[in-house]
């Protein structure tokens, strides 16, 4: 469990979130709101894939913080939901909150209901994650409530696919980061199998023995 935050550790991951952003923008000529879209999702990921590494190599007591993935996941969830709002911000400026999520048409509000409601369950999470709170909840309601984090990275996955390969906003169709995208949500999927198939093994091992 990742229970404290530290400031070297959240100005590692600022700057790397800003960097990337930067990247994004000034490089590759991608917009702001997108650039800002990209490296949440790029966090997410992150996010996602320390757990099943975890269950595939416990951890050790002598690891040191900057280099033990496990240490990482509070900074990186909280500076995901910050890129995620400053993203949502900029979508939102110069336009009304109804127009965004209008059902109907070819998706174009539903794929935004999907990013506003995972936009929600991580402001919670982020909420969820400094020291005195997780003290606060008990490490079980705790672990339960950060389960969500795999239906929050799949609510990002269908706004952001649906944007990258089926919106007709912006044309062009998909770019070498929305095949990118893809192909992380299919790791994050066969690194959760892979990690769970060990599980079972582990468990079934161990009433063996």
């Amino acid at each position: 469990m990742d229970a404290r935050n530290t400031l070297r550790q959240h100005l590692i991951v600022g700057i790397f979130s800003l960097g990337l952003v930067s990247i994004f923008n000034f490089l590759l000529d991608v917009s702001w709101s997108v650039s800002f879209a990209r490296v949440s999702f790029i966090l997410l990921f992150l996010i996602l894939i320390i757990g099943p590494l975890m269950r595939m190599k416990k951890p050790t007591t002598n690891s040191s913080p900057l280099f033990a993935p496990w240490s990482w996941r509070g900074e990186l969830g909280i500076w995901f939901t910050l890129i995620a709002i400053i993203h949502f911000i900029i979508v939102i400026s110069g336009r009304s909150f109804s127009s965004l999520i209008h059902i109907g048409g070819e998706g174009y509000g539903l794929a935004n209901l999907l990013g506003l409601v995972s936009l929600f369950w991580a402001l919670l999470l982020t909420a969820t994650s400094f020291g005195k709170v997780i003290e606060f909840l008990g490490i079980d309601l705790w672990k339960w409530l950060h389960s969500l984090t795999h239906a929050i990275f799949y609510l990002v996955s269908g706004h952001f696919i649906y944007f990258q390969f089926f919106s007709t906003y912006g044309g062009g169709g998909p770019d070498w980061f929305g095949y990118l995208a893809v192909g992380m949500a299919i790791t994050v999927i066969v690194l959760q199998l892979v990690a769970f198939v060990l599980m079972i093994t582990k468990h079934r091992g161990e009433k063996i023995t």
